[in-house]
């Protein structure tokens, strides 16, 4: 094939390319004037995408944090309203209203033992703190822990919030640090009465240490404080009793009277920096029954992330629209050249498509040339055995008309109209015989057309009769009569190539077998029958199995075969729409599977 010279490509090595000119490099004004601007509009894109994804994330970690926060108020609202019910209930028992109206030192021993042991079985089993019974003057004469060395039992609690709201109000709520144990609670007070009067009160002490552990297992930054500001309660430890905001004069002197934190300091609470850059992510709610504050200081790391994301993003953008100017110049430019290289392509596309095209016509010259010398050797090898098929013929034909001659000279005229008989039926055998080595030899390269199977195999047994009665070979045929869409000549020049290999494969074997069978499959999705010529010889030798379809390849001796019969079917099969597979067989020998596209008959539909 003529070639062409291609053009030369551009060089790719940046140290072979040629530089650009100092002239190309440079700027007029309005090109610095629109860099400049395209930096602004950079810039601007980079603050206005940042702060939005900022904003954004400070929202939504917010609304999640409010979420949060809703259940941590619940939460604190449960641990201690399950315990409201428990100084008023206690109350009622007149043993205890006998007690505080006795008064401390006033009552027998016994009634005291009787409360003590009363309102320690009644801890117990709610679960508090502590459970205790005061006086009208706010001394304390009955207390569940009376057998323990912080007892509340003589305790004066008058100065308590809780006792004086008790007394006065009918409810007390407080939450402060204990005088006697320095352990922070929560207390629930309500009043005794005896005969219409208020004689003392019953409180309750409350510890939530149990819910700030669970709140430090959350990992949440969650806190309570009071109506000063004052943090009593959280989940970071290095935050409580910090004060949220300066407390004057009378919020110290208040709780220097209430003891309500007693012996500690409150140095301002100091926040994570994260929220004073973004206060929304600190949230609260304020809990009005009790004039507390819960608040959860979210994590400000979703917000970081997601600025960190738009920075990114920006970037990228950014990167990719100068990119894509690059491109967008560099491709102005190579349009002009791709331009130029679309005709020389053109005409050398024209120039090889004509050339393909010259030798896929001589490839299939030289195919069919092929195939037609490959029938016209085997012609000569079952040349013998047709030679001999037409001997016996012609010996009788000699004989039956010598014998009319004899007849004629006796006036036999019945049995020289018999010989006449046997010579016409010898004559059609004859012509048979020669039609169908005629028909193999001729070279066919037709359409496919409509062939019976049956008579295929039976016109491929035919032409190698001779030689597989030579070589006793028991052929069985189990053959449906259908028909397929195949080249007569060319279907029966495969066949003859499975049929002859399967005899010379049972060469040596003691009782020769050839079996032809078929039966219907899919191919392809359509109808077809597979027609398989099995031997029972030696088998596929391995060294050759992956390779029996190649030109040339053969296991017979030297002088006996070109190797090119596998190879001729298998293109013959392939180019008519079929397959043609080769396998070992189930016992003994070798089946050559030959399948073939089927031609469904129409049937003509009912008239009513």
């Amino acid at each position: 094939m003529r070639r062409r010279n291609a053009p030369a490509s551009p060089p790719t090595d940046p140290a072979l390319a040629p530089s650009l000119p100092l002239a190309r490099l440079s700027l007029r004004p309005g090109g610095i004037a629109a860099l400049l601007l395209a930096a602004v509009g950079a810039v601007g894109l980079w603050v206005l995408a940042v702060g939005h994804a900022e904003r954004r994330a400070v929202e939504a970690v917010a609304a999640d944090a409010r979420h949060r926060l809703e259940i941590y108020a619940n939460n604190l609202d449960s641990a201690v309203e399950r315990f409201d019910y428990l100084p008023s209930v206690a109350a009622r028992d007149p043993a205890v209203a006998a007690l505080a109206a006795a008064g401390a030192g006033q009552a027998a021993a016994a009634d005291v033992d009787r409360v003590n042991r009363y309102l320690e079985a009644v801890n117990a089993s709610a679960g508090s703190a502590v459970l205790y019974l005061m006086d009208a003057a706010g001394r304390t004469v009955a207390s569940s822990n009376w057998n323990r060395p912080d007892s509340y039992v003589g305790v004066d609690f008058s100065y308590r919030p809780y006792f004086k709201d008790a007394r006065d109000k009918g409810l007390g709520r407080f939450y402060g640090v204990g005088t006697v144990t320095r352990l922070p609670g929560y207390f629930i007070a309500a009043p005794v009465e005896r005969e219409g009067r208020r004689v003392g009160v019953l409180a309750v002490k409350i510890v939530l240490d149990a819910l700030e552990d669970g709140w430090r297992i959350s990992h949440d930054a969650v806190l309570v404080a009071d109506r000063f500001g004052v943090v009593f309660l959280s989940s970071k430890p290095e935050w409580k009793f910090h004060a949220r905001r300066p407390l004057d004069t009378g919020t110290l002197k208040y709780l220097e009277e209430t003891r309500e934190y007693v012996g500690l300091e409150h140095p301002p609470l100091v926040l994570p920096r994260s929220l004073q850059v973004h206060p929304a992510l600190l949230v609260e709610r304020d809990l009005g029954r009790y004039g507390w504050t819960i608040a959860l200081a979210a994590d400000a790391h979703p917000v970081a992330q997601a600025a960190a994301t738009a920075r990114i993003g920006v970037a990228l953008l950014l990167l990719l629209a100068l990119a894509s100017g690059l491109y967008v110049r560099q491709r102005v430019k190579r349009l002009r050249d791709q331009r130029l290289a679309k005709v020389a392509l053109d005409r050398a596309y024209q120039d090889l498509e004509r050339q393909v095209e010259a030798r896929t016509a001589d490839l299939r010259d030289a195919q069919a040339e092929l195939v037609q010398a490959a029938k016209l050797a085997m012609i000569g090898q079952v040349a013998a055995g047709v030679t001999h098929e037409l001997n016996q013929p012609l010996t009788a034909l000699r004989a039956l008309a010598d014998n009319a001659r004899l007849l004629l000279e006796q006036g036999r005229q019945a049995e020289v109209s018999q010989n006449l008989v046997h010579i016409a039926g010898l004559v059609d055998r004859m012509a048979k015989i020669s039609s169908q080595l005629r028909n193999f030899s001729r070279r066919s390269e037709g359409p496919a057309q409509p062939v019976p199977l049956p008579g295929a195999v039976q016109e491929a047994l035919a032409l190698l009769d001779r030689r597989l009665k030579e070589a006793r070979v028991q052929i069985t045929v189990d053959v449906p009569d259908v028909t397929v869409a195949f080249d007569p000549v060319r279907l029966q020049q495969v066949l003859v190539n499975l049929i002859r290999n399967a005899e010379d494969a049972t060469a040596g074997v003691a009782e020769p077998r050839i079996t032809i069978t078929a039966e219907p499959v899919l191919l392809d999705h359509r109808a077809a029958v597979r027609v398989a010529v099995a031997d029972n010889g030696p088998g596929l030798a391995p060294a050759v199995r992956d390779r029996l379809f190649d030109p040339f390849v053969t296991t017979k001796p030297g002088g006996q075969g070109l190797g090119l019969g596998l190879a001729i079917s298998l293109a013959i099969t392939q180019e008519y729409g079929g397959q043609l597979e080769a396998r070992d067989g189930e016992n003994t020998g070798a089946v050559f599977l030959l399948t073939l596209p089927l031609i469904i008959a129409e049937r003509d539909e009912p008239t009513a």
